[in-house]
């Protein structure tokens, strides 16, 4: 008995302590994992640009219409990468698209196999290239001043005919980039 009368005694005050209104917000005790932040302003474009995943920036709908297969993602400490394989009727003109996310490399920082020329993809500015090795194509679009992602095709026969699949996939990225 005298503890459950303890037990409503305490019931008591705890409730009536809780009859008085104070102006602002609540907030949490820190740690506590219920209590979630929230932010006044919108993320940087540095922030931003540090979410983007390569293999998310073609989605399965674009992927079908490039007439792409399943992704391989690779990564190393400054860049992460998502190869697609386009296959063809006849296999010499198959070829890859590459999403390729630098991290530490401007549009400006691009080493090509021939002279880049200026491209506007959407909101982004950018630049389009034969690839310095083999035959393909690179569209390199600015993210932030300090970083890129690079659409490239490779394959087989004429770099200028594979920048039309490039150019085509780099619009597909380009809306999906902060």
């Amino acid at each position: 008995m005298r503890r459950s009368l303890l037990g409503l005694v305490l019931g008591f005050a705890l409730v009536a302590g809780c009859t008085s209104q104070t102006a602002g917000s609540p907030t949490g005790v820190a740690g506590d994992p219920r209590v979630t932040t929230t932010r006044d302003t919108a993320p940087t474009s540095a922030e931003a640009a540090q979410s983007i995943k390569p293999c998310s920036l073609l989605s399965a709908a674009d992927l079908r219409v490039l007439g792409a297969g399943a992704g391989v993602f690779e990564e190393d400490k400054n860049s992460e990468s998502c190869m697609w394989r386009v296959e063809k009727p006849i296999a010499s003109e198959g070829y890859l698209i590459g999403v390729t996310y630098e991290k530490a490399l401007a549009v400006g920082d691009l080493v090509a196999g021939g002279k880049p020329t200026q491209v506007q993809v959407g909101g982004h500015k950018g630049v389009k290239a034969p690839v310095v090795t083999g035959v393909g194509c690179v569209v390199s679009l600015e993210v932030t001043a300090t970083s890129r992602v690079d659409v490239r095709t490779l394959g087989r026969g004429d770099s200028e005919a594979l920048c039309e699949p490039a150019m085509a996939a780099a619009e597909k990225v380009e809306a999906r980039l902060p």
